[in-house]
C-alpha cells in the first residue's frame, strides 16, 4: 500500500507541475499579462498549489491525519477537474489524467489506514 501512495504522491507532483509550467508559460500565461483573459496562468498558479501537496505531505506520509488532509484535498481536485473537463468535453488527455488519478487518490483514500503509523481515535 505504501508504494502505491508513494506512486500516487509521485504522479500528482509531475502532472500537475507539468500543467503548471505549460499554464504559467503558455500563450494565455505570463506572456499575456494585462489582456485580461489570463485564465490559463491563473489555472497553472492553482495546479502548482496541487503538486506542491505532494511534497508538503512527503515527510509526514505516515501519519494519519495528514494523509488524510492531503488526500481529501487532492481527491476534491482530481474529481472535481474530471467532472469538468468531462463537461466540456474538449480536452480528453486532461480527462483521462484526471480519472486515473482520482481513481488512485480514492483507491488510496480508502486504504489509508494500511500505509500510516497513527490511527483515529473515536
Amino acid at each position: 500500500m505504501k508504494t502505491v501512495f508513494t506512486t500516487f504522491l509521485v504522479l500528482n507532483f509531475l502532472t500537475e507541475t507539468l500543467a503548471a509550467a505549460t499554464l504559467i508559460g503558455g500563450p494565455e500565461g505570463i506572456a499575456a499579462a494585462g489582456s485580461g483573459g489570463m485564465w490559463s496562468m491563473h489555472y497553472g498558479f492553482a495546479a502548482l498549489a496541487m503538486a506542491s501537496a505532494s511534497l508538503w505531505v512527503w515527510r509526514v506520509r505516515t501519519d494519519l491525519g495528514a494523509v488524510t488532509a492531503v488526500l481529501g484535498v487532492l481527491l476534491t481536485f482530481h474529481a472535481g477537474l474530471l467532472i469538468s473537463l468531462a463537461l466540456a468535453g474538449d480536452q480528453m488527455a486532461g480527462v483521462i489524467i484526471h480519472a486515473v488519478l482520482a481513481t488512485l487518490c480514492l483507491f488510496v483514500f480508502t486504504q489509508r489506514a494500511k500505509c500510516c503509523a497513527s490511527s483515529v481515535e473515536s
